[in-house]
C-alpha cells in the first residue's frame, strides 16, 4: 500500500483526491473571507503552495494538512473528501515532500470526527518526517516489523509487531522503521488539529 508522494497525482484517484481536498480548502478559506496570501501566512507556507493545493494539482503532506486545518481552525478531517462523495476513494497522503516519499492511507476519521487514523508502510530506516509536538493523544499499533519511537531527551524504544504504545504528544517525538526491514503500523491521533 505504499505510494509515493507523486504517485497519487498520476492516477485518476489521486487527481480526484487532490481536487476534492483543494476544493474544500478553497471553500473554507473563502467562507472565512481570507485571501490566499493571508491564509498562506497563517499556515506558514508560500502562497504558491496554497494555490497548487486549491487548484487540485498538489496533495498536501500529512503535516501540511494539519497546518492548513489549524490555519482554518477546523479538524484535519474536515479537509478530506467526505465518505458520501462518489466515487468513494481511499485517501493516501504523502508523509513528506521528498521525492518518492511513502504515503499514509487515511483509514478513519472524517468530518466532525476529531479522531484520525493513518496506516503507514515505511521502508527500513525511514522516518515519519521528524520530531514534532501537538495536542491530543497518539496511539501507535505496530502490525509488521518494528518501529523505533524517539524523543529529543529520552531513550529510543523499539515497538515490535503486535505491540502498541501511547505516544507523549507534548514532547518532541518521532517514529521510524527499524533498520532490519520495512514496517507497517497504525497511528491513531485524537484532537491534534489545533497546534
Amino acid at each position: 500500500m505504499t505510494k509515493s508522494a507523486g504517485a497519487g497525482l498520476g492516477t485518476a484517484d489521486g487527481d480526484l483526491t487532490a481536487i476534492r481536498i483543494g476544493a474544500r480548502v478553497r471553500q473554507l478559506r473563502v467562507e472565512q473571507d481570507r485571501s490566499t496570501r493571508e491564509f498562506a501566512l497563517r499556515a506558514g507556507v508560500a502562497q504558491s503552495v496554497v494555490s497548487s493545493i486549491e487548484d487540485g494539482v498538489r496533495l498536501p503532506t500529512i503535516e501540511l494538512l494539519y497546518r492548513l486545518a489549524s490555519a482554518l481552525q477546523v479538524a484535519p478531517g474536515e479537509l478530506l473528501p467526505s465518505h458520501d462523495d462518489l466515487p468513494r476513494l481511499d485517501v493516501h497522503l504523502p508523509i513528506s515532500d521528498a521525492p518518492d516519499a511513502p504515503a499514509a492511507l487515511v483509514v478513519g476519521g472524517g468530518p466532525g470526527n476529531p479522531t484520525q487514523t493513518y496506516l503507514f508502510d515505511l521502508p527500513a530506516g525511514e522516518s515519519d518526517g521528524g520530531f514534532g509536538t501537538h495536542r491530543g493523544e497518539e496511539l501507535l499499533v505496530v502490525m509488521d516489523g518494528e518501529i523505533i519511537t524517539s524523543t529529543l531527551d529520552g531513550p529510543d524504544e523499539i515497538v515490535h509487531a503486535g505491540e502498541a504504545r501511547l505516544i507523549e504528544t507534548r514532547v518532541p517525538h518521532g517514529i521510524r522503521a527499524g533498520d532490519s526491514g520495512p514496517a507497517r503500523f497504525l497511528l491513531v491521533c485524537t484532537d491534534a488539529c489545533d497546534d
